[in-house]
């Protein structure tokens, strides 16, 4: 039997050239960037804590809330365009309320004065109903400021405080943080009980007194809105 034999002509090894040229260049990008993709992966997450994850149709969601709050802890709460300060003269609010007016919140504007002149009630009476409900405004977006961070086991602690007179041992609330992180794991890995009431001290919801814990008023206030609003209890943070 005679023996096959392969000539390697140029037009064979031009035509082997083009069938594992593309595989070649494709693993070879695959091999050159796969450590940088892996880098890159694991220094997101280093940064950030995965607070919930969960998997729909859509896709995976992850939740980085407990590394967003750990920032909030450094930062003072609510929003610069709500607040005013006390000593704020008439030209100062006025000017502020040109800076921050839109097309709809002119809209609303009108909307509120026709409603009041609609009353038929006195000026006092108008000015009373504003001022209520400009309170009424504030508190809640100062809330949902809060809800933007919050996680559900630090309300669940508030709770405990609010059904104790507003007050809760520095012990026992160590040793609830310590089951909560035994409870959520990888979320709170890196984190000790001075980090998780950063926030709510910082925020103003509770302070440091005689050994333990107690609600501000704030805090008080803010557990009696949730309360009435379980809704938005059910959407805090998993954790």
């Amino acid at each position: 039997m005679e023996d096959q034999i392969c000539n390697w002509t140029p037009q064979i090894i031009v035509e082997l050239i083009k069938e594992v040229a593309w595989p070649l260049v494709i693993l070879f990008i695959g091999l050159k960037f796969r450590s940088v993709t892996f880098g890159a992966i694991r220094d997101f997450f280093s940064h950030n804590t995965v607070s919930e994850v969960s998997a729909s149709t859509s896709g995976v969601t992850a939740k980085f809330v407990a590394a967003k709050q750990a920032t909030e802890a450094l930062e003072s709460a609510g929003s610069n365009a709500i607040n005013l300060p006390n000593d704020m003269t008439a030209d100062a609010i006025k000017c502020r309320h040109e800076h921050h007016r839109t097309e709809f919140s002119e809209e609303l504007y009108e909307s509120i004065k026709t409603h009041l002149s609609a009353l038929k009630i006195s000026h006092e009476e108008k000015i009373e109903i504003l001022a209520r409900e400009a309170s009424l405004l504030q508190s809640a977006i100062r809330y949902f400021d809060i809800n933007k961070v919050l996680f559900r086991s630090q309300f669940n602690l508030f709770s405990i405080m609010a059904n104790n007179s507003g007050y809760i041992d520095s012990n026992d609330a160590q040793r609830n943080f310590q089951s909560v992180r035994e409870i959520v794991g990888d979320a709170f890995s890196d984190w000790d009980w001075i980090k998780y009431i950063a926030y709510p001290v910082s925020t103003g919801l509770i302070i440091d007194e005689e050994g333990g814990y107690k609600l501000t008023m704030l805090g008080e206030s803010y557990v009696s809105f949730m309360s009435r609003n379980p809704q938005l209890v059910d959407e805090l943070a998993k954790i």
